[in-house]
């Protein structure tokens, strides 16, 4: 094996490795309280510490709809962004947040046909901090 090929085989390795490392985030002291129904719900999550990133699911159900949403967030240290996923991935709203304040958005999110709604939180050097996302269904059907 030439050294050349080497090079390129452990360049891949790194490559790998941070595009997984990447898709995960390490949480410490997680809470998380949900109250999930058909018609509206909310999920607050809390944590002492994160870092990364992750997707997650609010399988709601009833199929594809459009749902109002709030995001509010805040951290004590470090960043936090959450980015509200619409059915496809497409990013239908961000919110991102300013170390020792509230900041929150609201906006209209497209369920998949199972009626999930998906989400995207990313964290570098999070403390304190945590996120609540409340949802109210405005449109059953079929989420035109």
């Amino acid at each position: 094996m030439s050294l050349f090929s080497s090079t390129i085989r452990i360049a891949l390795i790194g490559i790998l490795a941070s595009l997984f490392l990447a898709a995960c985030m390490l949480v410490s002291g997680d809470r998380l309280s949900a109250d999930v129904r058909h018609d509206s719900g909310n999920v607050t999550r809390t944590f002492l510490g994160a870092e990364g990133s992750e997707e997650y699911a609010i399988p709601v159900g009833n199929g594809a709809a459009k749902v109002q949403t709030i995001v509010i967030l805040e951290v004590q240290q470090g960043e936090m962004r959450l980015e509200m996923l619409n059915a496809g991935g497409s990013v239908a709203f961000a919110v991102q947040s300013r170390p020792g304040d509230q900041v929150s958005r609201a906006g209209v999110v497209r369920l998949d046909e199972t009626g999930t709604l998906r989400y995207r939180v990313t964290t570098r050097g999070a403390r304190d901090g945590g996120y609540q996302i409340l949802y109210q269904r405005v449109q059953n059907g079929n989420g035109q």
